[in-house]
């Protein structure tokens, strides 16, 4: 079985699970904190040196073609919400959430507590893995629209203070329209169910005791970053497309 089957197998019990048994809103919400608070600051702070660093290549590039790079404020807000932004805050949180989630499933698996469960008349899916599916969905974009935001106001106060700009020119969101926004949106929300959902996937399949946990917790952050890149190219293409 492919990774995209068992992607959508695991996805499809649990959707399954939580027609038949409910959603466990209480773990939803646990999750929801636990992904969130435990991914702020590696969040917060990659996109505050992400915003740093790439005014300052920018800035040196700009100002040989426009000299003010204030003209291109604009634009550059626009690449950052739109593209860079929240692919960057997606790979972040992809290695912070992707760990712990593949590290607890492979744990559980391999200890046999999944199976323990299951006799218990618990059920695997709808009582471990869907409450982490919706924690992504729901705390994922909130790290991304932090993050955005992080690096934006970030490479503001660089322009500023570094080259001498116009900070406004780089809060300008005069070029972002709806296209802009549903691209964001709908980047979110696929980062926010891939990571979670390619995380619990590669530690349901851990085996070996604790060394595969262990090579489950790198196939999970390995299998997460991927999923964010392929999304990108898939969504980018799309809304290329789209708009055109």
């Amino acid at each position: 079985m492919n990774a995209p089957s068992e992607l959508a197998a695991i996805l499809t019990a649990s959707i399954a699970s939580a027609r038949e048994n409910g959603i466990q809103l209480r773990e939803v919400l646990r999750e929801t904190a636990r992904i969130g608070t435990d991914s702020m600051l590696l969040v917060a702070a990659g996109m505050a040196f992400f915003g740093a660093v790439l005014i300052e290549h920018g800035a040196s590039q700009a100002r040989q073609v426009v000299g003010d790079i204030s003209l291109v404020g604009s634009a550059w807000f626009e690449i950052l919400f739109r593209d860079l932004a929240p692919t960057i805050a997606g790979l972040l949180a992809a290695v912070r959430v992707g760990a712990a989630l593949s590290a607890e499933a492979a744990s559980l698996q391999v200890t046999g507590q999944l199976d323990a469960l299951e006799l218990c008349s618990g059920d695997r899916f709808s009582d471990v893995v869907l409450p982490k599916l919706l924690g992504g969905v729901l705390a994922l974009p909130c790290l991304l629209i932090i993050g955005t935001v992080i690096s934006i106001v970030s490479s503001a106060f660089c322009a500023l203070f570094f080259y001498g700009a116009d900070a406004s020119a780089f809060l300008d969101p005069a070029l972002i329209d709806s296209g802009d926004i549903t691209a964001f949106a709908v980047k979110s929300l696929g980062f926010g169910l891939a990571i979670p959902l390619s995380a619990v996937r590669c530690g349901l399949k851990a085996e070996g005791g604790p060394g595969g946990v262990g090579d489950a917790t790198t196939r999970g952050v390995v299998d997460s970053c991927l999923c964010v890149l392929l999304l990108n190219v898939v969504f980018g293409l799309a809304f290329f497309f789209l708009k055109s």
